[in-house]
């Protein structure tokens, strides 16, 4: 009798999940007004990024109709993803706590790789990308948080992938790990991308 597989366990897997946000276009137009408000007031800050604008991580306590909107969008799509991989995880017991901010990258701009130590959930919403990019413009890279996977592998299986690469859509929002490394590929286009990071923990309640 052949040997016959019982069942398939996907140990230690990364979940990035991908929203599709309803009603985009308006928000985005409203987030494209904010920032241009913004960008005018702040030279904004130094991180990860290279050749673009990066806000100050106020983005959760900023005022602006279309910030407040997708902020609340935010917290309700972390809450679905929690509830996705943890079913009985108790909302009781814990507050939310967010920080977000926005990135604007120009011809050139990109994000290095890097991680978000301190939280459990990262996430991008993309508010305006440019159309028909060339190649990986604008694409965001996942790496592999393990170390020694590559030494012998499987052909076609995406347990043993270093990297994956994906490419995003305006009105969608990214969800993933913390701990995930990352990378944003530089903007090939005159076109600016405009998109909207954050990150998200859950703190104990005091009884």
């Amino acid at each position: 009798m052949e040997t016959i597989i019982k069942e398939i366990t996907p140990l230690f897997f990364s979940p990035l999940i991908v929203f599709e946000v309803p009603n985009s276009a308006d928000l985005n137009r409203k987030l494209l007004d904010e920032t241009a408000s913004m960008r005018r007031l702040s030279p904004g800050v130094q991180l990860s990024n290279q050749n673009g604008w990066h806000s100050a991580l106020d983005f959760f306590e900023r005022a602006e109709p279309g910030c407040v909107d997708l902020a609340r969008r935010i917290m309700d799509a972390i809450r679905q993803a929690t509830q996705a991989i943890s079913p009985g995880f108790d909302f009781s017991t814990v507050g939310l706590q967010c920080e977000g901010w926005i990135n604007v990258n120009g011809k050139g701009g990109f994000n290095t790789p890097h991680d978000h130590p301190g939280w459990a959930w990262s996430g991008t919403y993309y508010v305006h990308l440019p159309e028909n990019p060339p190649q990986r413009s604008g694409c965001i890279e996942f790496l592999d948080s393990r170390t020694n996977v590559r030494c012998i592998t499987v052909d076609g299986a995406s347990c043993f992938m270093s990297k994956y690469t994906h490419r995003p859509v305006s009105g969608t929002m990214l969800l993933f790990p913390s701990y995930l490394r990352h990378w944003v590929y530089p903007n090939e286009q005159d076109e600016e991308r405009v998109s909207i990071a954050f990150n998200a923990r859950f703190a104990r309640r005091p009884k």
